[in-house]
């Protein structure tokens, strides 16, 4: 849409230039999205400060939107498909929806690799196996599968063998897992220093465990 080029990837623009477009995207979103959607819901879904540029989910509305992820995704993709559907040609309507596609795909884990490698036993989190150095037989796998979370979090984040790690793929592991990775993240956050330890907290990642298991992951997988 609006002539962008399907190469076009906002990490990969020069900095002043993203935050020229931040800045932008933000006097119209304070203006339009937080200010008037906020009256249009009488406060339901959010609360805001605009002196600070804070902005935070009403726990009620979180827990919601846990619950009935995946649900909420397929009615916002059916409609946004419509949606383009109405405003696109037909010619162009397959360039748009490449781009809707690049923007949920994963990014490399490389660089968790390296940290976690480093500073993990080297071990198959889920079934002991000792593990190659070798980056092809050794994968980075998230425990909380990328389909629910859709993020990579260090916290989430651990070192699997080849075969279980093909073999969990996008299913939800045995609850004895969520202790281990309690116990392993405790860990990590003395050694590895990492932003992402800043927001982490036992009871997020069990809520999470738990929400992922209400949106059908509940297959209870193990090695």
């Amino acid at each position: 849409m609006h002539g962008v080029p399907n190469k076009v990837v906002f990490d990969r623009l020069p900095s002043n230039f993203r935050l020229q477009l931040v800045e932008r995207t933000k006097k119209v979103g304070a203006r339009y999205v937080v200010g008037a959607l906020y009256g249009d819901m009488e406060a339901s879904i959010y609360e805001f400060d605009k002196r600070t540029e804070y902005i935070k989910f009403n726990s009620s509305m979180y827990i919601f939107l846990q619950k009935y992820r995946q649900i909420v995704i397929h009615l916002t993709n059916y409609h946004l498909a419509k949606f383009l559907e109405k405003h696109n040609d037909k010619n162009k309507l397959e360039d748009v929806l490449l781009k809707v596609e690049n923007i949920s795909k994963r990014e490399s884990l490389h660089a968790f690799y390296n940290i976690l490698w480093k500073y993990e036993t080297k071990e198959c989190f889920y079934c002991g196996k000792v593990l190659s150095d070798k980056r092809i037989a050794t994968h980075v796998d998230h425990f909380i599968p990328w389909s629910y979370i859709q993020s990579d979090n260090m916290w989430n984040l651990v070192l699997s063998c080849q075969s279980c790690n093909t073999k969990k793929s996008n299913k939800l592991a045995k609850s004895l897992y969520l202790e281990k990775i309690f116990v392993r993240n405790e860990n990590l956050k003395l050694t590895a220093v990492h932003n992402d330890f800043n927001y982490y907290s036992e009871r997020k990642l069990e809520a999470l465990y738990e929400y992922a298991g209400m949106n059908g992951y509940v297959e209870n997988w193990s090695p």
